[in-house]
């Protein structure tokens, strides 16, 4: 009574003008009447109906196969429409079923609570058949959006599940590629919370061979694979110089030159490096763009700050050259806390950053790294409350005792094989402030404290008279054909005068050791900033023909210590090699 009988020219035109026809439809009326003209209308279009006569009913059939759409009254006895409804909008989970109220109620009331109970539309009685079929096409493509939108977000959960595992699987690798070469590592206490699955914070510790333990804690700009990626040629570079015994100085030089062509102009790494002497009597400490360190010892109520004292690695050119090292005597209780950035910055529910206060009264208040370790790590995660990491978070404490910080058997200086090096260049003004030939023959007295039989000074008149070379016509382009008058050595000196006021250039000096067939040789170089010159033409010179004349001794006294004097380039880098045997022996007449 509710639905008038549809004549056949309406019927003809609702089978034309119905949708497509496809799917399923469940009509829920108790009026056997309303289903069977219902049931006529739909199938007429071609759908497939199934009835039902109670709530429950329609509960019982959801649960045996889900329809596409169901037509749903509202008054029935024992389970109502919107019982019913909101037991198989509950049922149904993630599959979406629409459902249209059939109701001869109109008030807010009713509305409401078909809303309520999770309705998607509502049809009045009597009913228009052409809102109807409307109503069923806005409820076919809300559910096929709706179908749609479920297909394409669990395919995107499976892609993002298979990347999560592609990135575990690369992570995994990548980390152990960046730590594998660690030494003495587990002697240190480690904590580590990357801010995603690849992190730009790196810990990298190896021995030196003498001995002592090196450690550096780095933080890239950034978190995930972006400022993941820059950890590899650090750790290679690190555990490289390391293992051939270059000083902190030119490892700094090195992983600042690494990072700067290495890396865009965005991307740097704060870091600081520990080295500890083999005895473990002293520590030189470097910082540069990180968070403050502290070496404490509760013994004596000490905590000494170690700041920030350059930029960080891969920002400028070239590192400065007064941003050396610093030494630090160590006593018995010392120890060493480190932090990067993200430990200082995580954040509690209320924004509150740890903070930097935080990390000095917890190492105040502990006596040994252990604890400090603990303590620190404790109130971290306290502070954090399961918070996400904003940043990656790394805290390293070291007990300073020569147990941990001295390698236990080290090998015998005279028994170190493989290669050493050392470099170190300086620019402009700088080279009238620096001597980059007492650098060099530090560095030669560090490596062989006990050299003689003359060899010393003759490594230090090679470096000398190579250096003077490529200052006086590299940088400061003065010709020595200038002193073949007394007039042009005066004008010579002149002009190197007037040069010295505003010098512009650069010279790099290194030196690099290794044993070759029985014998130590070191191999200098020396390169300036120069246009160079026709060594070719030189080297005649010195093995005393050609038209050309040498007006110093310089070149041939090189030549003469030397096996190997080589000029690469333009002429503005020299190569010359110095060879001798262990057992002391004079290798020639050096005052030429």
């Amino acid at each position: 009574m509710d639905i008038p009988e549809p004549s056949n020219s309406s019927r003809s035109a609702s089978s034309e003008d119905l949708i497509s026809g496809e799917g399923s439809v469940l009509i829920v009326d108790d009026d056997p009447h309303n289903r069977r003209l219902l049931r006529m209308m739909l199938a007429g279009s071609g759908y497939r109906t199934r009835e039902a006569n109670t709530g429950q009913q329609a509960v019982d059939a959801c649960r045996e196969a889900l329809p596409d759409l169901v037509l749903m009254d509202v008054m029935m006895p024992e389970l109502d429409g919107y019982q019913a409804t909101r037991l198989i909008k509950a049922e149904s989970g993630e599959q979406f079923v629409p459902i249209i109220f059939l109701t001869a109620m109109d008030d807010e009331n009713s509305l409401l609570r078909g809303i309520e109970s999770g309705g998607d539309d509502f049809l009045s009685k009597p009913l228009n058949l052409a809102i109807l079929k409307a109503k069923i096409h806005a409820m076919e493509r809300l559910r096929d959006l709706h179908t749609g939108l479920r297909e394409r977000n669990e395919k995107l959960l499976r892609a993002q599940a298979r990347q999560a595992w592609e990135e575990e699987t690369a992570e995994g690798l990548f980390s152990r590629a960046i730590t594998r070469r660690n030494q003495g590592l587990e002697r240190l206490n480690v904590y580590h919370c990357a801010a995603s699955t690849f992190s730009g914070d790196v810990v990298l510790s190896g021995f030196t061979p003498d001995g002592g333990m090196r450690v550096l804690v780095g933080d890239f700009t950034g978190h995930g694979l972006s400022a993941a990626i820059g950890t590899y040629p650090v750790s290679e570079t690190f555990h490289s110089l390391t293992a051939e015994g270059v000083d902190d100085q030119e490892l700094l030089h090195t992983l600042n030159h690494v990072l700067h062509d290495f890396l865009p102009p965005s991307m740097f790494m704060g870091a600081v490096l520990a080295t500890f002497a083999p005895d473990g009597g002293s520590v030189r400490l470097w910082n540069g763009g990180m968070p403050d360190g502290w070496l404490c010892n509760t013994r004596e109520s000490r905590a000494r700050r170690i700041q920030s004292q350059a930029m960080p690695l891969g920002i400028l050119k070239q590192l400065d050259l007064d941003t050396a090292p610093r030494p630090f005597e160590l006593n018995p209780g010392d120890w060493l806390a480190l932090v990067s950035d993200g430990v200082l910055e995580a954040t509690n529910r209320d924004a509150t950053a740890f903070g930097e206060d935080a990390i000095h009264q917890h190492c105040q208040a502990c006596d040994s790294a252990a604890s400090a370790y603990d303590r620190i790590r404790q109130a971290l995660d306290q502070h954090r409350d399961d918070q996400i990491p904003g940043d990656d978070m790394t805290l390293v404490t070291i007990d300073c005792s020569p147990g941990v910080v001295s390698e236990s058997n080290p090998p015998q200086v005279s028994a170190v094989r493989g290669t050493r090096r050392w470099s170190l260049e300086v620019s402009d003004r700088q080279l009238a402030t620096t001597d980059l030939v007492k650098a060099a023959r530090d560095q030669l007295q560090a490596w062989f404290p006990d050299l003689g039989g003359g060899h010393a000074e003759a490594l230090q008149t090679v470096i000398a008279e190579l250096y003077n070379n490529a200052f006086e016509h590299g940088v400061l382009r003065l010709d020595s054909g200038m002193k073949g008058t007394v007039e042009g050595f005066e004008q010579y000196y002149h002009e190197r005068n007037e040069a010295l006021r505003d010098i512009r250039g650069r010279i790099g000096i290194s030196l690099r050791h290794r044993p070759m067939e029985g014998q130590h040789c070191i191999r200098i170089r020396v390169r300036d900033s120069g246009p160079g010159f026709d060594y070719e033409q030189v080297q005649e010179a010195i093995e005393g023909g050609g038209e050309n004349r040498l007006w110093g001794r310089g070149l041939k006294l090189v030549s003469r210590l030397c096996q190997n004097v080589r000029h690469l380039g333009s002429g503005n880098l020299v190569e010359a090699d110095y060879r001798w045997r262990d057992m002391p022996e004079h290798k020639g007449d050096i005052s030429v």
